[in-house]
Formats: structure tokens, C-alpha cells, sequence
């Protein structure tokens, strides 16, 4: 297990067990005994291995397939990490910064990024991505449509999110009326991609695009279920096999248009 563990992480340009323990949420501690072979890890934990590295539970477990999962949908972000990479994301023409969450660089010192992706409350939209050479290879990002000043002490302390892998999405739709309008802002957590309690996330099926919902596990339901709810009365409530979900970060603040 371990082995595989650590070839589909390195697949996924984590570069050290740190990272990747930061990236899923998980004590060092604890993924290293995982990666080195010490402790064997549940389905449930596989499952959520597979998710973040791109491969499947299978693979991890038994070594079956392959550990790379061909995705039909771009990511919000790319596995590379700023602080480990030596490039820094600049445009081909010298013009504005747009690119993934980890190689952007701020035009105002501590800002946060807005992507050019709209969070549907019904269906979303996923705007311009801007490809970049990074070392040998290229990077897909959403480009940069604003920069927030959100304190990084709010961010971590109050909306508990991590700082450097929160962004800014627009709301769009009337799904999630009357706590989420059109035009308001949200703070996604991206490093929190997987479902630890019954809140508001930015989803996707993997197939279309990303919308903002809220989400209830099915008590007792096996294969785990949960609840996809829109705030809006008016809309039905699904339950769909939580592992069919993609989940690209917790909603940890509002911003709302007065």
C-alpha cells in the first residue's frame, strides 16, 4: 500500500509527504505511517487518497488499474505548490496575473483571488483558462478577475480556512435564495475538498459545471449517501452516492451585495 501510495502522490506533484498531508487535511504523522507501510488505511481513507492524488481506492488497495484517472473537467487548481517550485506565474506578454491559485502573485500585497469561475445556485459557468509553462511542463489555471483584502487572521482563525488556497467566487442563479443571491461572493476553502460536516460546499459531478449547494449525509446509508439541498424551498432535494460527488472547497464566508 504504502508504495503506491507514494508513486500516486508523486504522480500528482506533491513533492513531499508534508504537502500532501497539508493538502488533505490529515496529521503528518498519520499520512507518513500510511506512505511508509507502518499503518494500513481503510477504503474510506483510500477513497479519499484516490481523490485528492487523481487515482482510484482500488489501485491504493490492491494495486489494480492504473494510478492515473484521465479527468473530463479541469480543476480549479493545479498540485503544484509555490514553495517548492522555482518559477514564478507570470503571462507569456508581460500582462496581467491569471493563473492557477498557486502560482498567482498578488498585485496588492495579501489579497486573495477571484477566479473566473461563477458558482451556480442551478448552473454555473466556468470561464477563460490561461495555460503556463512551469519548468518542462504546463499549468491550466482560471484567470484573475479581482483581488480581495481579506485579512489572513479572519481566514484562519475565524472562517477556518486555509490562506494560502482560499479564493473568492461569484454566485449566480437563485437556487440558494434566500442566504445566497446573485452577485454575492463566496470564500471556498479548496483545501477543503472533502465532506467533514453538513455544510455548504462547492461542488461538481465532474462533468458540468461547479455549482454551490448544501450538503447532509444520509445517516446509516451504505455505500455512503448524502443529501444535495437548495436553500430555495422551492427546489427539490437529491441523494446521490457521496463518492460520485466532486467537492472542490468548503464555503467558509459570505459576502454579501446589499
Amino acid at each position: 500500500m504504502g508504495e503506491r501510495l507514494r508513486a500516486a502522490r508523486e504522480a500528482a506533484n506533491y513533492p513531499s509527504a508534508t504537502k500532501a498531508a497539508e493538502a488533505l487535511g490529515v496529521s503528518l504523522s498519520t499520512y507518513r505511517a500510511h506512505e511508509n507501510g507502518q499503518n494500513e488505511f481503510s477504503a474510506e481513507i483510500a477513497n479519499r487518497y484516490a481523490k485528492k492524488f487523481g487515482t482510484t481506492a482500488g489501485y491504493l488497495l490492491t494495486g489494480e488499474g492504473s494510478h492515473k484517472v484521465a479527468r473530463t473537467m479541469p480543476n480549479i487548481v493545479t498540485s503544484f505548490d509555490p514553495d517548492e517550485q522555482d518559477n514564478e506565474g507570470f503571462a507569456e506578454d508581460g500582462g496581467e496575473l491569471s493563473y492557477s491559485r498557486e502560482h498567482w502573485q498578488p498585485q496588492i500585497a495579501g489579497a486573495t483571488p477571484e477566479v473566473d469561475v461563477k458558482l451556480g445556485a442551478g448552473s454555473g459557468i466556468v470561464g477563460e483558462v490561461i495555460n503556463l509553462p512551469v519548468g518542462s511542463g504546463n499549468v491550466a489555471g482560471h484567470k484573475i478577475v479581482a483581488e480581495w483584502l481579506i485579512p489572513t487572521g479572519y481566514l484562519r482563525n475565524e472562517a477556518k480556512a486555509s490562506p494560502n488556497h482560499t479564493i473568492i467566487m461569484e454566485v449566480i442563479g437563485d437556487s440558494m435564495q434566500p442566504t445566497y443571491m446573485p452577485g454575492d461572493r463566496v470564500i471556498v476553502d479548496l483545501s477543503q475538498n472533502q465532506m467533514t460536516t453538513d455544510t455548504v460546499y462547492a461542488i461538481s459531478d465532474g462533468y458540468s459545471e461547479p455549482q454551490i449547494k448544501r450538503l447532509q449525509r444520509v445517516p446509516f446509508s451504505q455505500p455512503g449517501e448524502v443529501k444535495i439541498i437548495s436553500d430555495n424551498p422551492a427546489l427539490e432535494t437529491f441523494t446521490v452516492e457521496l463518492e460520485r460527488l466532486t467537492i472542490i472547497g468548503r464555503i467558509c464566508g459570505h459576502i454579501a451585495r446589499k
